[in-house]
This record gives C-alpha cells, sequence and structure tokens, in this order.
C-alpha cells in the first residue's frame, strides 16, 4: 500500500518521498542548443509554464550535477518536513508572474517559488487558478493544456504531511504565511488531477487507519 499510495497522493499535494523521477531529456540534444535553454530567462518562462524544454533542460543539468553558474543550492530552505524539495539561490533575481523572485525550488515535477501569501493570492487571481477540491492542504490550478497539462498552480508547504500519512496527528496552524507558485510538468490530465485530488483525503484517512493497524498488530520486542 504504502509507496503506490503515496507516489499518487504526493502527484496532487506536490510532495515527494524520494519516488519521482526527472522526465526525458529536452528533445533537442545539440549542446549548443540546451546550454541556450539553461538561462535564467527560460527558468523564468519554465516558472510560468512557457517553456517545457527548459524546465526539462535546467532539471536535468541539476540531476546530473552539471548545475549552471547562476544557481547555487540552498541547503537549508526551511521545510525540512517536505523531503525531495530541492531550492536554489540565484545570482541575480528574475521577474516570474511580475514579482521578482531570488529563489527557486523543484519538487517532483514542479518548479515553484515561494511567495509570500498576499502576493501569491494576487498571482493565483490573475491565472484564474481554481481551488483544488482537497481539504488536507491547500492547493489551486489552472491547466494550460486540458489533455496533458502542464498545469500552473500554487500550493501551501506541508512540512507535516508525511509525518500525518504515516500516523501522526496534524499540527494545528492558520493559513500558512506562504505559498509555492509555478508549473507542474507532470503529464496529467485535468480529468485525472480532480479525480486523483477528489479522492486525496480518502486516501489519507485509510493511509493512517492502516499504518495505525499495523502498529498496533505489531509483535512486542523480545526481551
Amino acid at each position: 500500500m504504502g509507496i503506490r499510495w503515496l507516489a499518487r497522493f504526493s502527484s496532487v499535494l506536490g510532495l515527494v518521498a524520494g519516488l519521482a523521477a526527472w522526465p526525458a531529456a529536452a528533445q533537442d540534444d545539440d549542446p549548443a542548443a540546451q546550454a541556450a535553454l539553461r538561462t535564467p530567462e527560460q527558468l523564468a518562462r519554465a516558472l510560468e509554464c512557457r517553456s517545457r524544454d527548459g524546465y526539462f533542460a535546467i532539471g536535468m543539468a541539476l540531476i546530473g550535477k552539471d548545475r549552471p553558474s547562476w544557481l547555487s543550492e540552498t541547503p537549508d530552505n526551511g521545510h525540512p518536513g517536505m523531503l525531495g524539495l530541492e531550492s536554489f539561490q540565484l545570482a541575480a533575481p528574475i521577474t516570474v508572474f511580475g514579482e521578482r523572485i531570488d529563489r527557486v525550488s523543484f519538487l517532483n515535477q514542479w518548479v515553484v517559488a515561494e511567495l509570500p501569501r498576499a502576493t501569491a493570492l494576487k498571482v493565483i487571481a490573475q491565472q484564474t487558478m481554481d481551488r483544488a477540491p482537497i481539504r488536507a492542504t491547500e492547493q489551486y490550478y489552472h491547466f494550460i493544456d486540458d489533455g496533458a497539462g502542464p498545469m500552473l498552480g500554487a500550493f501551501e508547504p506541508t512540512d507535516d504531511a508525511l509525518e500525518v500519512a504515516f500516523g501522526g496527528a496534524p499540527k494545528a496552524r492558520g493559513p500558512s504565511p506562504t505559498l509555492f507558485v509555478g508549473c507542474n510538468y507532470a503529464p496529467m490530465s485535468k480529468a485525472a488531477f480532480l479525480d486523483a485530488a477528489r479522492q486525496a483525503d480518502a486516501f489519507l484517512g485509510k493511509a493512517n487507519h492502516d499504518i495505525r493497524k499495523m502498529v498496533e498488530d505489531a509483535p512486542a520486542p523480545k526481551r
């Protein structure tokens, strides 16, 4: 149950638990063409769901330890509970959705910027994002192509989601002071996303039940 369930749940919530792999490299394998895609301008376009090839090229460079010189890894992104969240500092700010940012994060097949809540809500309104039908977390979406994505989106930091998924109690909290905003390049249709989103809360409840039962049924350790 655990791995298959968490993989599907993470695709909805924007979480990752070491399960996701980067997609295939950008279509053009010519080194000069690849280099042209690994620029701050292409990263800005990727964040706005306007450069799938730029997303792939920069992502593959990071995975291959061929990081562009204008990106430096951030060892502490402030979200230790979000496994798989990789954040990078930009040498110079870029403009995304009309906002200047100097840090970017990759999570599963998301490329996102963490914005103050008021700023993020303004972007959500400007991009006509809808609220996803999930109670466990706050998430918004707008599909560029309803058939296969990509999907503009926003979601709150989910620092305790893995703990909750594995039987812990959710932490009491009000609205998150920040939201991640960007693009999800997973090849998923709008219908499939909404179907998974509608089931996310039920999946979370079932996982909680199954894990608690597994712990309760485990034999006592021998002394």
